[in-house]
């Protein structure tokens, strides 16, 4: 389910990237005064009745828990009062801790008022960047003033033991209570489902949760929570540029945390939805589901805020609890709502068993651009989705909607009919799946024929309002787009002319017959085209994304060139949506349908490898303007230039296997930054060092290696350490820098590491009996001192370049010595551009 998109790849919330299971509050007050915080989102399924009384009712009884005004203790600092939670110390040195009332005799927090420290240290040079990233050094090392602590772990004994050890009474103070009784009324909420579902769980996996206000740093969060994948997590909300992020200064595995399997598997989806004329839906879904450990009661659903689930019942019929964004308004679920729906089991199913939910939900979640154009927004959360795994699945789709449009979905249409005002149409997918949408529109469409699959294409007639006034503008003023820098920062010249009209339905022919050309292109590359069908519709905006059989391309590809400048693309725009977007979405139907990532520190390669294939397509076409080169160039001059007001090349801002976690607020738009151009450079460089010039076909081994992970990988997660085992598979000697047959050195560098080297070369020459003796120095910078690469040197002559030799650069400054038999006017650092760096 990947996508290609101008502003973000997948646009959502990093909270719901790293911690699925959430009830989001992204800005809370902290305490008495103008002292706000941020809360990184905790959930953690695996439920058991532990009382009498109903999950709704110990939420209620959660939730409402206040500071006891009767369990109060004065810090001062010779008390030396400290809490270890993963990576993180942190002290409480002078001031007031109350702790919660307890519920049950169980105390799940506390709150605190004074003077404190924290100091936390990651032991992952990747973590440790991201720390120097957003705090100028590798360490967290805090004064806080405040703290809101909630936990599930033994927090609350700890703190007695050395409370007692250091002979400190409890004391009554109801002014404690009255401080923070606004604070905890807005906060609890937010951690209550999270308290709830360990407190009950038979399997229980403690979690630790501080936000502190620091002195120098503002609010920001200590994370310890046993259910993550990462379990340990620092980080802080932010607002930049009128948008909001939660900035991760670091979240990774502490010893002895193992990986948690999946407590369940959807194995087959069955949705009926109806789409009224005023565009809401009501929906039914039925999920085949099996349990895979045995020991866990509550799954999580991804479901769009927009929807409300009117019941959800089991096997039998039964009414099943549930929890959707808990006591919230519509306002207040439209502002601060999340995308999950948790639901809770009567008991844990065994091992292996397999059982059925069924759902009842209705909303509206497509949404009207103007002008009759529709799109569905909620294209990942439009029915009840098992987590947010890549977990392949069956489908089946009974859709109706409104006669006057046109529907099209994923998988294979088995028929359609008319049901009086309606439309209605039944898809089932052929293979396995990740995820299945839908779009809709008052379409024009146009086949393209083809023996080994069908292909159609739809547009509406019509354009977005947004965009069909920025076409009929007169006012150039009005006409600035917000361009993406994929492929340049530049934002072109911009002509314009007199009012003309446009219709995403002109290009309808052309946009199929090219994207049939690509998949052949592809197919040489990554096999048989996966799927009978395929679908592809034009949605408002300026992105794209890949479903299995669908794609979703903006408007912008369908606009002739005449229309794209006068919609305000720069040159380098019209060529991202005219070469690339349209392109990079059907390689998606292989790398992201077919081979999944798993985690999103993986999600790079399938990204890298669709952007890399469309840049080579578009190759194809031998305009001289969108060439290879052109690209590449474009790429790394994106990587090394500095945007306005930034400390720091986008290269620098962070490694490729961070995924989601490069958007923040210093960089908004890393994630497109860094993934999709240096992720192409790096599968370039891959290629290069598996060609074999002057052979039948130079691209075999490369080719080998594309095939094999979409045959072995097929319909399951590939990871990097995957890809690097593939690779080290097909590796030639010349790969082999390290010894050991390891490519562990490309990934550490290229994968795991930030910075792009900077070349220069002195040398100097001597005539010899054999010819001329050439001895010098390669100079390497920008990256650190154990960066080791294989960096090719030509002989610069006379309208032609030939070539020395490849140096291995390993250091700061690296000799040579090569004896050729003519005088080099000077020596030129890789012009066939096989390896990302920039030189003098």
């Amino acid at each position: 389910m990947p996508c290609l998109s101008i502003l973000n790849c997948r646009p959502e919330p990093a909270c719901s990237a790293l911690f699925p299971h959430a009830e989001c509050d992204y800005t809370s007050c902290m305490r008495v005064g103008v002292i706000f915080f941020s809360m990184w989102c905790l959930l953690a399924p695996g439920v058991v009745p532990a009382t009498e009384q109903s999950p709704h009712e110990l939420y209620d009884a959660i939730k409402a828990l206040r500071v006891d005004p009767s369990n109060v203790y004065r810090v001062a600092p010779a008390n030396h009062i400290q809490l270890r939670r993963g990576d993180a110390v942190l002290s409480f040195d002078e001031g007031t801790l109350a702790f919660f009332s307890p519920l049950d005799g169980q105390i799940t927090g506390a709150v605190f008022s004074g003077r404190g420290h924290v100091l936390a240290a990651p032991r992952d040079p990747v973590e440790k960047q991201q720390m120097g990233h957003f705090l100028g050094a590798p360490v967290l090392d805090q004064e806080f003033i405040s703290g809101y602590l909630r936990f599930t772990d033994d927090t609350a004994a700890e703190l007695l033991r050395q409370f007692r050890a250091a002979n400190l009474a409890v004391q009554t103070d109801a002014s404690v209570g009255a401080q923070w009784d606004s604070a905890v009324t807005q906060l609890n909420p937010s951690y209550t489902l999270r308290i709830l579902f360990d407190r009950l769980s038979p399997n229980p996996k403690p979690c630790f949760y501080a936000g502190l206000e620091g002195v120098a740093t503002g609010p920001f969060d200590v994370v310890l929570d046993a259910q993550r994948d990462e379990p340990f997590l620092l980080g802080q909300f932010r607002k930049a540029g009128g948008k909001s992020f939660y900035d991760v200064w670091t979240s990774h595995q502490v010893p002895d945390s193992p990986a948690l399997p999946a407590p369940f598997r959807a194995l087959h989806y069955s949705i009926e939805t109806t789409i009224s004329l005023n565009n809401s839906l009501d929906a039914t879904a039925s999920v085949r589901l099996r349990a895979e450990t045995g020991t866990e009661r509550v799954l999580a659903f991804q479901l769009s805020r927009a929807l409300t689930i009117d019941s959800v019942t089991g096997e039998h019929g039964e009414s099943l609890p549930f929890f959707q964004n808990e006591g919230m308004s519509l306002q207040e679920r439209s502002t601060r709502g999340n995308d999950y729906l948790d639901v809770v089991l009567p008991q844990a199913p065994a091992g292996h068993q397999e059982f059925t939910l069924h759902f009842h939900y209705r909303g509206n979640v497509i949404q009207d651009a103007g002008n009759g154009v529709l799109f569905v927004g909620a294209r990942e959360s439009w029915y009840p989705h098992l987590g947010d795994s890549a977990e392949f699945s069956g489908y089946d789709l009974l859709l109706r909607w409104p006669r006057k449009l046109r529907l099209i979905a994923t998988g294979s249409k088995l028929e359609e009919h008319e049901e009086r005002e309606y439309h209605a149409g039944h898809w089932k997918t052929e293979k396995p799946t990740s995820v299945a949408g839908f779009n809709l529109g008052e379409y024009a469409s146009a086949p393209v024929a083809s023996e080994a699959r069908s292909i159609e294409v739809y547009a509406n007639r019509e354009l977005e309002e947004d965009l069909r006034k920025r076409l009929s503008s007169q006012d150039v003023s009005a006409l600035i787009f917000p361009s993406a820098r994929l492929g340049s920062a530049s934002a072109g010249h911009l002509v314009v002319s007199s009012p003309m009209s446009a219709s995403p339905a002109d290009a309808l022919k052309q946009l199929g017959k090219e994207i049939d050309s690509s998949i052949r292109f592809y197919e040489t590359f990554s096999g048989p085209f996966p799927f009978h069908d395929l679908s592809v519709s034009q949605i408002p905006g300026t992105f794209g994304q890949g479903w299995p059989g669908l794609l979703y391309v903006s408007t912008y590809s369908f606009l002739r060139p005449e229309a794209q400048q006068r919609a305000g693309l720069s040159t380098a725009g019209q060529e991202h949506f005219t070469e690339l977007v349209p392109y990079h979405e059907v390689a998606h139907q292989w790398w992201g349908n077919v081979v999944a990532w798993s985690s999103y520190r993986d999600q790079w390669i399938d990204e890298a490898i669709a952007n890399y294939l469309a840049v080579l397509f578009a190759d194809t076409k031998k305009n001289p303007d969108h060439t290879l080169r052109v690209w590449l160039t474009r790429y790394r001059q994106q990587l090394v230039e500095k945007l306005p007001g930034a400390t720091e090349a986008a290269g620098d801002t962070g490694a490729l296997i961070l995924g989601s976690r490069l958007n923040s607020s210093k960089s908004p738009n890393g994630y497109e930054d860094i993934i999709y151009s240096k992720g192409s450079w790096i599968v370039h460089m891959l290629r290069e060092m598996l060609r074999q010039p002057g052979a039948r076909n130079p691209d075999a081994r490369f080719t080998a290696l594309l095939q094999t992970l979409v045959t072995k990988y097929a319909y399951r997660a590939l990871s990097t350490d995957d890809l690097r085992h593939e690779v080290e598979a097909v590796m030639t000697p010349g790969m082999d820098l390290e010894g050991g047959r390891s490519m562990e050195w490309f990934f550490e560098e290229w994968v795991r590491g930030t910075g792009i080297p900077h070349y220069r070369v002195e040398f100097t020459a001597h005539h010899t009996e054999k010819g001329y003796q050439i001895r010098g120095k390669l100079f390497q910078t920008g990256v650190p001192r154990s960066f080791v690469a294989s960096v090719p040197l030509y002989a610069g002559g006379a309208g032609h370049n030939a070539l020395l030799g490849a140096v291995v650069a390993a250091g700061p400054e690296t000799s040579f010595r090569f004896v050729v038999p003519n005088l080099p006017r000077k020596i030129v650092i890789d012009p066939q551009m096989t390896l990302l760096c920039t030189s003098e």
